[in-house]
């Protein structure tokens, strides 16, 4: 059982990801898999693993591109406006929006731009002594292009550890496109079912202890923005009144606060119990 770290440039995480994809080849069983830490603040492989494991409908159409060019290359069926993600951060950081080819292209060039004087300038001479060379690409940091859903308002924060499950409801800013850190919170008295259903069908997919979910509702069906498994904020189980259960097919809303020492316990052991069955 383990956690992440967000130190700066995720230098530290990388050396977590070394130990714990080794104790995955030598057979640990670790708590997540290893699948799901490479995920982590990685949107590029986080998309990868959506369209691998969870059904259509839950996606929303996205692009992964390890540079500039690929995107330009592959970008023929792109829709304007759409929603540009940096490949690493939390929360809204490195999120941005373009509204046609020109603002795109200004986007992605910044936020893709990899900097090393030298082995630029080096790759100058090259075009100069070898001819044909191509160079190496200046936009090499890797991003995601998805789809814009015009018709939101806010979007639902959903926490669930094993069978306990958490909602925030999380306003967009003001002219803004974007919920994610607008600190317009509420834990609202009635959740709508859709989310719950969609919520518990998510984890049982993925098979594991708990799950952050990033969840909206466009044009009556649950699509799924984002998701970590590792390493999230955890205030929407420390600051909700209440959280639910599902049993016997039905909903049960539980009235209380929660304690996250018990309640992420509970969630390994109850996780593991039910893998030893």
């Amino acid at each position: 059982i383990y956690t992440s770290s967000e130190d700066p440039g995720y230098k530290y995480k990388e050396f977590i990801e070394d130990i714990v994809y080794y104790l995955e080849i030598r057979g640990v069983n670790v708590i997540p898999s290893y699948k799901y830490l490479r995920a982590n603040n990685n949107k590029v492989f986080m998309e990868l693993l959506r369209k691998l494991i969870i059904s259509s409908e839950y996606q929303v159409p996205t692009k992964v591109c390890g540079c500039y060019e690929d995107l330009f290359e592959n970008c023929s069926d792109i829709t304007f406006p759409c929603v540009v993600k940096e490949a690493k951060g939390s929360g809204s950081k490195g999120v941005h929006i373009a509204k046609n080819k020109n603002e795109l292209e200004k986007v992605v060039q910044k936020i893709s731009r990899t900097t090393y004087f030298t082995e630029d300038l080096r790759d100058i001479f090259r075009v100069i002594k070898h001819k044909g060379y191509i160079k190496k690409s200046l936009h090499r940091s890797k991003f995601i292009v998805q789809e814009f859903i015009p018709d939101l308002s806010n979007d639902w924060k959903v926490l669930v550890f094993w069978d306990k499950y958490y909602v925030l409801r999380r306003k967009n800013r003001p002219n803004d496109f974007r919920a994610s850190g607008s600190g317009l919170f509420s834990f609202d008295e009635t959740v709508d079912q859709r989310l719950l259903d969609a919520a518990r069908e998510i984890r049982q997919i993925f098979d594991v202890p708990m799950i952050s979910l990033d969840l909206a509702i466009s044009k009556n069906r649950v699509v799924m923005i984002e998701f970590q498994f590792i390493y999230f904020g955890t205030s929407t189980l420390e600051k909700s009144p209440y959280y639910y259960e599902y049993d016997n097919g039905n909903w049960e809303k539980k009235l209380g606060k929660s304690s996250l020492e018990d309640v992420y316990s509970y969630s390994i052991v109850s996780y593991i119990e039910d893998k030893i069955k």
